[in-house]
């Protein structure tokens, strides 16, 4: 079926883009595969499939699940490209934090491959959870901090690899949707 083959271009193209971000974070440098993730691209590949392929039920819960989550792969792309540009400090909150970003996008990535959603999603709530803890205690931490300008960055920094986690959390979310019709 047509449908079927356009989708799974889009969930071949959106995987790619999980592992050139993952790639990314974990060797803390932007590859080339970084910078070719073109997200206005995809978006106008999924619109092209609604547009052009009347898409019912489960088809349309899968598109529609991939238009939702660009924004939020474009935000996580984002996050991973200022943390590796800016951190170049020691910090063991903030390497918590990048350790828990790379291991629930880890995680993201294996449950689009092996698709299943539906076992990775409590593991990915509880990467979430664990970076809004992470970051508490680093809020806490640096309120000893005099220097402000490195309070900014830590802030900066901790509240980007906080938000993969709620990012991946979200994406994980329209994938069960697109996969059960979940509510989201």
């Amino acid at each position: 079926m047509l449908i079927e083959k356009q989708l799974n271009k889009l969930n071949e193209k959106f995987y790619n883009y999980i592992c050139a971000i993952e790639e990314s974070l974990q060797k803390k440098e932007l590859s080339d595969e970084f910078f070719l993730i073109d997200l206005k691209g995809f978006d106008n590949d999924i619109i092209k499939v609604l547009a052009l392929s009347h898409p019912q039920g489960e088809f349309l819960r899968q598109t529609i699940a991939y238009l939702k989550i660009t924004s939020f792969l474009y935000k996580i792309k984002k996050a991973v490209k200022s943390f590796i540009k800016k951190y170049d400090f020691k910090n063991d909150k903030i390497d918590a934090l990048y350790q828990n970003s790379l291991s629930s996008i880890t995680t993201l990535k294996l449950s689009v491959k092996g698709e299943n959603i539906e076992d990775a999603y409590s593991t990915i709530i509880s990467y979430e959870k664990i970076a809004d803890e992470i970051y508490k205690e680093l809020v806490i931490q640096i309120k000893n901090l005099n220097n402000i300008d490195e309070i900014l960055l830590t802030l900066n920094i901790a509240k980007k690899l906080e938000r993969i986690s709620d990012s991946i959390k979200t994406i994980a979310k329209y994938l069960l949707f697109a996969k059960e019709g979940l509510d989201i």
